[in-house]
């Protein structure tokens, strides 16, 4: 563990929080690497999702800043993924808000953040499988027609019975009254979608299974179904009596909105009070790949189900494009306020101009969202950033710092940086930039965990 230097002089304000840190990392220097934690407790444990923050990094952070800032109300996530900071946030009684262009994620935010009362839901459940359980019975003996859904490839990546199976499930999801369990049941039905696929689980992006991997699968979809529902079941008990008790008066409001973290005009100014989040490693198309993830997922359901608009159905392929870095200009110039991203581009730009400029557009809409976030947070409100430090071409790319330098400009101050472990990841700890053989490069084995303020 290693804390890193601040350039910036320090007010008493600021000075606390760090001397907070700066005390539990000299009891435990490996505090923060979460070891041996359950990083799938309560409703956290719903749903894999890319590059997930760990809800110990998130609830520590908070509870940290909490102490020091005692009249705290919201929290915010730009970039909200699963909902980890939205979560921990209603169990330490903060109107939580959060913000993603993937339709997958905010389903998940709005399921995970909402505890079901757990007899009503066992209840439901129990009908629920004895209704599927009817349908399988008649389809095996041919009285079921099934609709099926019509998508591209859809017979490259499913076995022909798997996607009858998916189809009497999701029929008996719609016959659910009640619209937050069918949004709890639509979850547990995501995380079979992937799981029953021809993918290779252990990865995000979509690949298949090779051919002698594929002819062994054969999973049996309703009794996956049954064991993930049940498992959900469990974790929502588990959070309900948590967050009853956390909020035993008032329940804290939850919102979660769809716009691009580059735009969030929809969003008053001076709003939170805290901002906690983990921002994406660069451009999705060559790291975590969070449309190719979901895709699956979001072609099995019916967005009118879930509380999306029907229209956002093309836009399903192109996640990945939409997000930051993205689409990339012909024509880019850094104008951008950071001498370490710079010399950092120039480096990449040696081996590979595309590449670079690549990279470059990536910070280029990072700085727009930096722009947005110190608007909507609040003077004197603090941030809390949890970021992988990527390797393009060799060169090591010090994001932390280069958002650090980019929001000077905005009046986003410094206050600690430092460094945490990651025990265990999906992401190889090196892979190969050049495709040459034996040629290769340490990737992410640590992110970098530092804290800013906005000036009052």
């Amino acid at each position: 563990m290693r804390v890193m230097n601040i350039e910036n002089r320090l007010d008493n304000r600021d000075e606390a929080v760090r001397q907070t840190f700066l005390n539990i990392l000299e009891q435990d220097e490996n505090f923060w690497d979460f070891k041996n934690e359950n990083t799938k407790e309560f409703s956290h444990g719903y749903h894999s999702y890319p590059a997930m923050m760990i809800p110990q990094v998130a609830r520590t952070l908070m509870r940290i800043i909490l102490n020091s800032q005692p009249n705290i109300r919201s929290v915010f996530d730009p970039f909200m993924g699963s909902g980890t900071t939205l979560v921990e946030g209603v169990l330490h009684g903060l109107d939580s808000f959060g913000t993603d262009l993937n339709p997958l994620a905010r389903l998940l935010g709005k399921v995970k953040t909402n505890p079901l009362d757990p007899t009503y839901l066992s209840e439901v459940a129990e009908q629920f499988i004895s209704s599927i359980s009817n349908d399988e019975l008649r389809y095996k003996h041919g009285n079921v027609t099934l609709e099926k859904p019509k998508f591209k490839n859809i017979d490259y990546w499913f076995k022909p019975y798997v996607i009858d199976y998916l189809q009497i499930i999701k029929n008996n999801i719609k016959r659910i009254q009640d619209d937050d369990i069918k949004l709890f049941f639509w979850t547990v039905f995501s995380e079979v979608v992937r799981y029953v696929s021809n993918t290779r689980n252990s990865e995000f992006k979509l690949y298949r299974m090779d051919e002698e991997k594929l002819a062994d699968w054969n999973p049996d979809v309703i009794d996956v179904f049954i064991k993930f529902l049940n498992r959900n079941i469990e974790m929502n008990r588990q959070f309900y009596e948590l967050y009853n008790e956390q909020n035993p008066i008032d329940q804290p409001i939850v919102k979660i909105f769809d716009f691009n973290a580059m735009n969030l005009q929809g969003i008053d100014d001076n709003s939170f009070d805290l901002l906690i989040t983990s921002p994406p490693y660069g451009d999705s198309k060559t790291t975590v790949a969070y449309g190719q993830f979901s895709r699956l997922s979001l072609q099995w359901l019916d967005f009118d189900e879930i509380g999306e608009d029907e229209a956002l159905v093309k836009n399903i392929n192109k996640i990945d494009s939409l997000l930051l870095g993205g689409k990339v200009e012909k024509e880019l110039r850094n104008g951008l306020a950071s001498a370490t991203l710079e010399q950092t581009i120039e480096s990449i730009a040696i081996s590979d101009e595309k590449r670079a400029k690549e990279v470059l557009q990536f910070y280029i809409d990072l700085d727009k969202t930096l722009k947005e976030i110190a608007r909507v947070m609040k003077p004197n409100s603090y941030q809390c950033w949890v970021v992988g430090n990527r390797t393009v071409k060799k060169v090591k790319i010090p994001t932390h710092q280069i958002i650090i330098e980019l929001f000077q400009k905005y009046g986003v101050k410094h206050v600690l940086t430092f460094e945490r472990n990651i025990p265990s990841k999906k992401m190889p700890k090196e892979n190969s930039p050049t495709n040459k053989a034996g040629e290769k490069v340490t990737t992410m084995n640590g992110e970098v965990i530092f804290v800013l303020r906005k000036e009052g």
